[in-house]
């Protein structure tokens, strides 16, 4: 049986990812691992992670697993060694994603490039130079024969941590790939009939519904409602008062801090009187918005290294349908990392895997005050696991 997998944040879900889901249920089983309740780009998700779960499951997922907090809101290498290790876990064999480039050779060069001791050199004397990883890494890879652009892609960058991912955790999955349709990563602009999550975001957060509806599929549309709708703005002062009790050596433990960064972190948030504030106070050219935005909430969150680049100690399932379960069923012997359903399963593993879910339980009952009427704590002890028919 082919088990396809997709990993995605869909925040929210749109008619791009629609069309993922639809080719994987083409072939086989479709398992989607979602981001949680904060997000790559370091900012809340737009709602729930058991909402877009649901969502996952009316536009075609058969089976829906959490990526937790410490691998959503992460670098693309953690976000994408979460990611694999969970669709390993329940025996996918194929792994389906957009790129911006289409081309499975062309990202596998990319990825077999990035592994190269010479570009390991490269990327060194780039960094030295003061430039962003994300420019260095492109120059080095242009530098061994890589078409220049493929690295700028968001979706390709992805891609191939995906692949890289797959390698290290010794996943024998296929790659495909579809190349992105219309608007580019978080343009602001609609294209080709299809509309950035980005600007989907923003227009949910300014309340133009009528806009979204035309690039949010119409089975998944009725789930993103206001009342769902988390806003970090709602949380900003909350967010500066916990870093301000945070000390210099609890910065220090943040996961990808390094160069001292912490120092001036820490400094800067005695100052700041807001987080756009604090970003731009932070913000050097060295390291992007993203990751400084990441660190701030993983100080908010509480997160340290703990989980930064080593795999999860479980796989926690958020929903299924008949097919979705009867994977399950199958994979929960056999699979090298537990598959739970239940919060009393992850009471029984190791230490480790208490802290992650202790981790995660904080990031839900923070996130839930961004939320119109902030929810009380205890979400994770008492949500259900979704059943789709």
């Amino acid at each position: 049986m082919s088990v396809i997998g997709i990993i995605a944040e869909f925040n929210p879900l749109h008619t791009g990812h629609r069309l993922l889901l639809k080719k994987a249920k083409e072939q086989g089983t479709a398992v989607a691992v979602i981001s949680g309740n904060f997000v790559q780009r370091g900012d809340c998700a737009i709602a729930e992670k058991r909402i877009r779960a649901r969502a996952a499951l009316t536009c075609g997922a058969d089976l829906v697993l959490e990526l937790p907090v410490p691998y959503s809101m992460s670098t693309a290498q953690n976000f994408a060694l979460g990611g694999v290790s969970a669709l390993k876990a329940v025996g996918c064999n194929t792994l389906l994603f957009g790129s911006e480039s289409g081309d499975i050779t062309e990202l596998k060069a990319a990825c077999d490039i990035l592994k190269t001791k010479e570009y390991s050199r490269r990327l060194n004397i780039y960094l030295d130079t003061g430039i962003t990883f994300a420019a260095a890494r492109e120059k080095a890879a242009c530098d061994l024969g890589l078409k220049v652009g493929v690295l700028s892609g968001a979706n390709n960058n992805l891609a191939v941590e995906y692949m890289a991912a797959a390698e290290n955790t010794g996943s024998n999955f296929q790659f495909r790939t579809l190349k992105r349709q219309g608007a580019s990563h978080d343009s602001s602009e609609v294209s080709g009939g299809y509309a950035s999550a980005s600007l989907l975001r923003e227009r949910l957060l300014s309340g133009d519904r009528d806009f979204c509806k035309d690039y949010i599929p119409e089975e998944a549309f009725s789930l993103f409602t206001p009342q769902n709708t988390a806003d970090i703005r709602r949380i900003e002062n909350a967010v500066l008062a916990l870093l301000r009790t945070r000390t210099l050596k609890e910065l220090g433990q943040l996961p990808d801090i390094s160069e001292g960064l912490e120092n001036k972190l820490f400094s800067e948030i005695r100052v700041a009187t807001s987080l756009d504030d604090l970003y731009n106070r932070v913000k050097v050219k060295r390291y992007t918005l993203a990751r400084i935005r990441r660190l701030v909430l993983s100080a908010f969150i509480g997160l340290d290294s703990t989980f930064f680049m080593k795999p999860p100690p479980y796989v926690r399932v958020l929903g299924f349908n008949e097919q979705g379960m009867k994977l399950i069923k199958e994979k929960a012997c056999s699979s090298d990392i537990p598959i739970v359903t239940r919060v009393s399963e992850i009471k029984n593993l190791t230490p480790t895997a208490l802290k992650l879910f202790e981790t995660e339980c904080r990031a839900t009952d923070l996130f839930s005050l961004a939320l119109p009427k902030p929810a009380p704590c205890g979400l994770e002890y008492t949500a259900k696991i979704i059943k789709t028919e």
